[in-house]
């Protein structure tokens, strides 16, 4: 979590309202849903003892990701991979033809 910038970005999406970090040094982000949806899907996963899977899609996630890359002026480059960190918390990474300036 250190090795990501500060403040968070919060992009707003058709379903939730993201958070994304950037990474101080490579190319990845972190990518959460609201506070408020991450607490629900904790709830619910609670209420059944871990047998609900309240996971937000990862595809809705990797949106989220890409769209933060247009806001932030870098629109050209594209998401390459991503995987769970810990539910719900993503990690996608991405490439540019230029390196951004960020």
């Amino acid at each position: 979590m250190n090795t990501y910038k500060f403040p968070v970005h919060h992009v707003k999406m058709a379903d939730d309202t993201y958070r994304v970090y950037d990474h101080k040094t490579d190319n990845s982000l972190m990518v959460a849903p609201s506070l408020g949806t991450t607490m629900a899907i904790g709830a619910a996963q609670g209420a059944t003892l871990g047998l609900a899977d309240a996971m937000t899609p990862e595809k809705r996630l990797e949106a989220a990701a890409q769209q933060h890359l247009v806001n932030t002026r870098r629109g050209e480059c594209k998401i390459t991979k991503g995987y769970l960190l810990q539910k719900p918390l993503f990690k996608f990474w991405f490439e540019c033809a230029v390196e951004p300036q960020v």
